[in-house]
Parts: C-alpha cells; sequence; structure tokens
C-alpha cells in the first residue's frame, strides 16, 4: 500500500503515468498476489501504462508469478526486461509484446534481428540468435550490467564511453581483457 501511494504520487507530481520495473516478485510486498492487486490498480486507473518485468527465473517457462501478473493485467504492456538470455521464451512462450535490451547498445541490428524473427514465429532463427548474446550477458551477470555494458560499448567501437558515472568501480584489468573480445 505505501509503494502503491508512492508511485501514485510520483506520477501526479511529475505529470506523467509510469513504466513499471518489476525486478523482485517482492518488489510490491512480501503478499505476492496482494503486491499484484496494487500493480493491477496503478494499471486500471492509468498511474502505470507498461511494466517492465525483470525476475530472474532459472527456467523462464515455469514462472507462477508472471502467470498471475498476465491474468491482471494485459499481456500487451508487459515487456520482457532482462534483456536477450529470457526474451525468445518470453516472446514464444508467454507472448509478451517485446523485451528491452542492455547489450543491444552494441549490437542493435543482431537485437532487431531477433526480435523480428520471434515476431515472424521463426523461433529457431531466435535462438541462433540469442546465443550470439549469451557471452556478453554472462559477463554483465557475473561482473554488473552497468559497468559491462559501459566498457563493452567503447570496445566495440560504438562511443568513447569516458569515465565511469560515481558509486560504479571499474573492471579489473583481466576482465577488461575478457570483455574486449567479446564485446568486439
Amino acid at each position: 500500500v505505501g509503494l502503491e501511494a508512492g508511485l501514485r504520487e510520483f506520477a501526479e507530481a511529475v505529470g506523467t503515468p509510469l513504466l513499471l520495473y518489476i525486478k523482485d516478485e517482492k518488489n510490491f510486498g512480501a503478499d505476492l498476489m496482494a503486491g499484484l492487486d496494487a500493480v493491477t490498480r496503478l494499471v486500471e486507473d492509468g498511474t502505470c501504462i507498461a511494466i517492465k518485468y525483470a525476475v530472474v527465473r532459472t527456467n523462464p517457462t515455469k514462472d507462477d508469478y508472471l502467470a498471475a501478473l498476465l491474468e491482471r493485467v494485459d499481456r500487451n504492456l508487459v515487456l520482457s526486461g532482462m534483456g536477450e538470455r529470457p526474451a525468445v521464451c518470453h516472446l514464444r512462450d508467454w507472448k509478451l509484446p517485446g523485451f528491452t535490451t542492455g547489450s543491444g547498445c552494441i549490437a542493435p541490428r543482431l537485437t532487431n534481428s531477433l526480435f523480428t524473427a520471434c515476431s515472424r514465429g521463426d523461433f529457431g532463427a531466435a535462438e541462433q540468435l540469442r546465443s550470439e548474446f549469451l557471452p556478453l550477458e554472462d559477463l554483465r551477470d557475473m561482473w554488473g550490467p552497468a559497468r559491462v555494458l559501459h566498457f563493452a560499448v567503447e570496445f566495440a567501437g560504438v562511443a568513447r564511453m569516458g569515465p565511469l558515472t560515481p558509486y560504479l568501480s571499474s573492471l579489473a584489468a583481466d576482465q577488461l581483457q575478457k570483455l574486449a573480445p567479446v564485446a568486439r
């Protein structure tokens, strides 16, 4: 109830509806279904216009929480929010309309090809394209998504990135050596 009220207050203060980011099934409290009911109310009254769903599962085909969310809100408002790793499963099995990507910053054409393959139902091709991202996704999971992506963008020749933002530590020299060929 507190988070729901806070989100309403924030949306009103900034004068725009929100995209909710659900990264943990307890984001809206320990009572998972009551939390999803709060999400539903936020969607129904227009406070929330979309949901980025990023609850990590070992097997994304088995997700009772996502199933409960999709029973409450229109699946067209829910995006797969963890990049390429679960994207094919989320679009194929859960019929989500799209996915977010960090790794797509260094390979936007490849990400677009993956989305296009999913859109046309060619999930074999989509899985093959997705596999191209997994080495970088593995490093992002191990060492931190933001800082790995920061250096990957530069290694891939997309842009000079400059220093990391405050509160992020750099990668070690051996990590940078492992990342460079993967990013390229």
